[in-house]
């Protein structure tokens, strides 16, 4: 009882200790293609006591930024976009855009971008956005997706059928499932 006490504090302790850093800047999708183009939602939170007036992300190598959007206006230059805008008040957050193009060469796994949150006077905030390059799908992409739903559904009733199957032979022979 005390060891599934202490593991239950110790759990929460942790994921309490790791919440903020995650609820900072959030990223949607977290995967990029390699050889794709990816259109990212960045989510942002201030958390700060003091107004946040800007924003910077920077791509590593492999990634190049296309394109930059959302609330504030952007600027795409050497590899970094940089929003500025009307200030973010305190403990509220904004949703950014950023258009990213990843090399057919880049590596498969995780990679960071490197993302600032900028504040009067020269002050900044760094943050780490953790995403995955997944294998390109430039091509699978468009002639498998029609094909996507309709295979899942069809693979779940599969399953189910298989099941039912079991389930019937075994209540013929006569045998509960619960004495196998």
């Amino acid at each position: 009882m005390r060891l599934a006490l202490a593991t239950t504090i110790s759990v929460t302790g942790v994921l309490v200790a790791a919440n903020p850093v995650a609820s900072h800047i959030g990223v949607t999708p977290g995967l990029l293609g390699a050889g794709d183009t990816e259109t990212l939602s960045l989510t942002v939170h201030n958390d700060l006591d003091r107004p946040m007036t800007g924003l910077s992300v920077m791509a590593p190598a492999g990634v190049q930024i296309v394109r930059a959007g959302g609330m504030w206006e952007a600027v795409v230059e050497n590899g970094t976009a940089t929003w500025t805008g009307a200030p973010l008040a305190p403990n509220t957050g904004g949703t950014f855009e950023i258009e990213l193009a990843v090399d057919a060469s880049t590596p498969v796994g995780p990679l960071q971008l490197q993302a600032e949150q900028l504040y009067p006077g020269g002050g900044s905030l760094p943050w780490p956005i953790p995403v995955t390059v997944i294998p390109g799908s430039a091509v699978g992409k468009a002639s498998l997706e029609p094909f996507y739903i309709p295979g899942l559904v069809l693979t779940g009733l599969l399953v189910l059928v298989v099941i039912a199957v079991v389930a019937w032979l075994k209540r013929r022979s006569g045998s509960s499932l619960q004495e196998q």
